[in-house]
């Protein structure tokens, strides 16, 4: 199975809670993809928290295949975006970026945002 991992799945592994065990799992029963916006998100976190985020991009390189924009995605980023706004006001660019990942990848989303809870091929950590 292919699983996108957003941010929210990342900082649960790296925080080490029982969500992330969960993440854990993943990592080793599936084919796991981070967006690249995640990895912008997780530096953010990561410098907040005080991480050493070199060694967490590492892991997620060696984890993960890191996918970014080219003109596949660009095409389809507008229709995932608008349409998911039609339905989920507050749902943003970076959530359509990750739900455009998915999509293109035929691939669920390992995600705690419940803005994802609609879609059908969200894995929501609870």
């Amino acid at each position: 199975m292919k699983v996108v991992f957003d941010t929210y799945a990342w900082i649960e592994y790296f925080e080490g809670t029982k969500k992330g065990e969960i993440v854990e799992r993943y990592l080793n029963e599936s084919e796991i993809i981070t967006p690249s916006i995640v990895l912008l998100e997780l530096s953010y976190k990561a410098n907040k928290k005080g991480w050493d985020m070199k060694k967490c991009l590492s892991f997620i390189k060696i984890k993960s295949d890191i996918v970014g924009i080219n003109e596949q995605y660009i095409l389809e980023f507008g229709k995932t975006y608008n349409t998911a706004r039609s339905k989920i006001k507050n749902f943003g660019m970076v959530d359509a970026f990750i739900l455009t990942a998915s999509r293109l990848n035929k691939a669920q989303i390992l995600t705690g945002d419940h803005h994802f809870s609609s879609f059908e091929n969200s894995i929501i950590l609870d």
